[in-house]
């Protein structure tokens, strides 16, 4: 070959060269942007599902009934939460949710802004009736459970969802069960609870608005461990005294008796009857 045809050759196999580096460089890059957006639009429809898995259960099992008519019982559906708002004491009668595992994994910072719920007809409690008072805004349904969405977290900061708790029990023991609550919720997968105030007929008040002050709290966690269902409850006086998680265990049967509300009742009859009368401290790695 002569020295020109040489030089020619050479110059078109550079020409091709930079060709395939192009073409190449091209698909490269189609390849992983469409792997990325993909991958993209796979984290999108999973965290949607998330936010959404509170509203898509078969059955609203932590809802409960009255085993007889209450006159101050305003219902109120919130985004990750139900209230049974009780417009004489300005507190919940009871407050339900369910939890799930992904849910007690979420990173939404804390809203911390207490403000009366919109949804409440008539009167409501204010945060100024707090202060001062010896009591702290004790969360029924706890910020911890909520960090999953910023709607559920900035929700739960309404007063209707709120009750006078004495500090110590706040930080303390009631604390402790919320966290316990949250570990049943990671490990079996989700749990179903309803909690709120036990308010006696001769009870203080604080405030501008006369708000009760509950005696009592109660809270029921219902759970399938395992393919099998199992329910408790809790009741914890509201005052300064510490002690064993234990030292708070009942039958959910007990609380209904205390309360006057009928929890778990979309559980067949035979079921709800069976793990409501009694309960299991072990199932529950309670000590």
């Amino acid at each position: 070959m002569s020295e020109k045809g040489v030089k020619n050759s050479s110059v078109l196999f550079f020409f091709f060269v930079i060709i395939a580096f192009f073409v190449s460089k091209g698909l490269y890059k189609s390849f992983f942007s469409n792997k990325k957006n993909a991958q993209k639009k796979a984290n999108t429809k999973r965290i949607i599902v998330n936010k959404n898995q509170n509203a898509n259960y078969s059955y609203s099992y932590e809802i409960p009934k009255y085993t007889k008519p209450r006159v101050h019982s305003q219902i109120i559906k919130h985004f990750a939460y139900t209230v049974d708002y009780n417009e004489e004491w300005l507190l919940p009668n009871w407050v339900a949710y369910s939890l799930t595992s992904d849910q007690t994994k979420g990173y939404v910072e804390r809203y911390n802004k207490f403000v009366p719920d919109p949804k409440v007809r008539g009167a409501s409690a204010q945060h100024w009736d707090y202060k001062n008072s010896g009591y702290e805004r004790g969360h029924m349904v706890p910020a911890g459970d909520m960090k999953w969405n910023e709607t559920a977290m900035m929700e739960c900061f309404y007063l209707s969802n709120i009750c006078p708790q004495n500090p110590y029990l706040n930080e303390g023991d009631w604390n402790y069960l919320e966290n316990r609550v949250r570990g049943w919720a990671n490990y079996y997968g989700k749990v179903f609870v309803a909690c709120g105030p036990i308010v006696t007929n001769i009870h203080k008040v604080i405030g501008r608005n006369c708000i009760a002050v509950p005696d009592y709290f109660y809270k029921v966690v219902l759970c399938n461990m395992n393919g099998e269902w199992n329910a408790i409850g809790f009741i914890m006086p509201n005052n300064d005294k510490t002690r064993l998680l234990s030292a708070y265990c009942c039958s959910v049967d007990y609380v209904e008796e205390i309360t006057g509300i009928d929890f778990f009742s979309a559980l067949s009859d035979d079921i709800e009857n069976k793990i409501e009368a009694k309960y299991d401290k072990n199932k529950w790695r309670i000590k």
